[in-house]
């Protein structure tokens, strides 16, 4: 059967019983039956607007219930919503809109500053709607809507329109290319990813099996890293379309104590996060304040994203010894190209995975498919349900997503290693793109700011290990007379966002490059470790 969002949510609401919570943020409850009034008006509001199907819609916006009412909302209306940073600035907010025409933009009233700006750079969005931070209808600026006023205004009723399995939502990433990408995913072959988690333990094949699991589930999941990221929209829309619960966290920064204190306050069952970033403080407010919070509701924590060590699971399972910590790689083209699954006594090396049944190894060099009965090293790959493509972009969608002897594979870009008959060992991650706190930066589009500033003659951009950020950004720059590395600074904020600064420079007389002028960033990473 087609698995459309829309139509699942739809179900779903029916199933569950209507004083389940749906969201949980702060002191803000939401339940079923007001979560599915809520995003029907809301879906009904975006039709009236006049979008048509698989028109764009764009949330910018913090940790709040309207972003997960945005994203279903968008999906029963059979549009396509648009992550956005919260970290951008209005150059980098406004490049997404324009390269997917988008017609519509949700933000945060946390945002009004950056309306007027927008404006400017948008000529394409035809209606702004103004979130409220306190869920309550305020007046919004001029030429803007209410979003609680859109939210709480209609009948609630399901929306009497046939969806389609090719319904879907966008997805901005990137890659070593620079400038941010939209990966175009239908829902239905999201959730065929979704339903391929060693967690689930019985896969539904038909709607009417999928409500049984809703009506029994107790399940509430906190996403750990912000719903902006597809790691933690993907991971509570999971359990929501589960007829779950997800607890959202406030802040714009991570603290590990609040995340066990809200574990402990609503009974989580699950935590997503991003590898050892988020992992490390958790281990560590639990090694400071043994048996503090109580835990007892746990039974898993996912991550996705970014290297999750043994030593940390090792210790979490000290703390937590009844619990799963499943490891997943994938990517923002493709997911559910393997999995480590960690339990008390039972820890994998780090970096190693059990491959996904429609996992491969692509031959760097003649681009073919290499057999699983011998070690090999090549581009880890996937056929099967995987992403439609780059929106808008035919070209990149055929340097990814590639067809070899008729058969279709999602290539991201991993490096790994193959270990008969079916584990393989993680060797590089998404080429040369740079991933500090779970943030992907990409090396040219900092070089191309950097060679702006004044006092910079030649540049390039790697990324460093680092105990708390995972890697960290770093510059090695050959100087064009005086740097002055607070002006460089200064420069870099008017374009780029704080997160892909670089923490380190490193002054050289001559920036490594190949004869041929193409950056050597081999030398380059070797010249950021010597001088750490």
């Amino acid at each position: 059967m087609s698995w459309n969002y829309g139509d699942i949510f739809d179900a779903v609401a029916r199933a569950a019983p209507p004083e389940r919570p749906a969201l949980i943020w702060r002191d803000v409850v939401v339940t079923w039956g007001e979560f599915d009034h809520r995003t029907n008006n809301m879906a009904k509001a975006l039709i009236d607007l006049g979008l048509k199907p698989d028109a764009r819609i764009g949330i910018l916006c913090r940790n709040h219930p309207a972003y997960l009412e945005f994203l279903v909302a968008g999906v029963k209306a059979r549009l396509l919503t648009v992550n956005l940073n919260y970290r951008y600035t209005a150059d980098e907010i406004a490049y997404v809109l324009n390269d997917c025409n988008a017609e519509v933009l949700f933000y945060q009233s946390d945002f009004d500053g950056m309306l007027e700006p927008l404006r400017a750079r948008l000529p394409g969005v035809q209606a702004w709607v103004r979130i409220e931070n306190e869920r309550s209808p305020e007046a919004a600026p001029e030429g803007a809507l209410s979003y609680e006023t859109l939210a709480r205004t209609g009948d609630g009723k399901p929306l009497d329109i046939t969806r389609s399995a090719d319904d879907g939502y966008l997805l901005y990433t990137g890659g070593t290319t620079g400038k941010p990408k939209g990966v175009h995913w239908s829902t239905d072959q999201s959730r065929r990813v979704q339903l391929e988690s060693p967690l689930i333990a019985r896969v539904p094949q038909t709607m009417d099996e999928h409500l049984e699991t809703v009506r029994a589930t107790d399940s509430r999941i906190i996403p750990a890293c912000p719903l902006m990221h597809g790691s933690g929209s993907n991971s509570a829309m999971g359990d929501l379309l589960n007829g779950g619960t997800a607890i959202i966290l406030s802040g714009d920064r991570f603290d590990a104590v609040q995340l066990w204190r809200e574990v402990e306050k609503h009974r989580a069952t699950r935590v997503s996060i991003v590898g050892d970033v988020f992992a490390k403080p958790m281990l560590k407010a639990l090694d400071d304040a043994p048996g503090a919070f109580d835990l007892t509701s746990m039974r898993a924590i996912s991550s996705a994203g970014l290297t999750w060590s043994k030593e940390v699971k090792e210790g979490l399972l000290r703390h937590m010894p009844n619990i799963a910590l499943v490891d997943i790689l994938g990517a923002s083209e493709a997911s559910g190209l393997g999995y480590s699954v960690a339990k008390a006594g039972k820890i994998p090396e780090t970096g190693v995975f059990d491959a996904a049944p429609l996992t491969v190894l692509i031959d760097p060099d003649t681009g073919a498919v290499m057999p699983k009965d011998r070690p090999s090293e090549g581009f880890i790959a996937r056929s099967g349900v995987m992403a439609n493509g780059y929106f808008g972009d035919p070209e990149k969608t055929a340097a990814t997503y590639r067809t070899i002897d008729n058969v279709r594979y999602a290539v991201p870009g991993d490096f790994a290693r193959w270990m008969p008959p079916n584990q393989f060992t993680l060797i590089g991650r998404g080429n040369l793109s740079i991933n500090t706190g779970g943030e992907k930066v990409f090396p040219e589009e900092v070089e191309e700011a950097l060679k702006l500033q004044p006092g910079v003659a030649d540049v390039l951009v790697v990324g460093q290990p680092d105990e708390k950020w995972g890697k960290i950004v770093v510059a090695i720059l050959k100087a064009d007379g005086v740097f002055d590395e607070a002006q460089v600074r200064a420069g870099l904020a008017q374009t780029l966002s704080a997160y892909k600064h670089p923490k380190r420079f490193v002054l050289v007389d001559t920036v490594p490059r190949h004869e041929s002028g193409k950056a050597d960033y081999r030398t380059a990473i070797a010249l950021a470790a010597e001088t750490a």
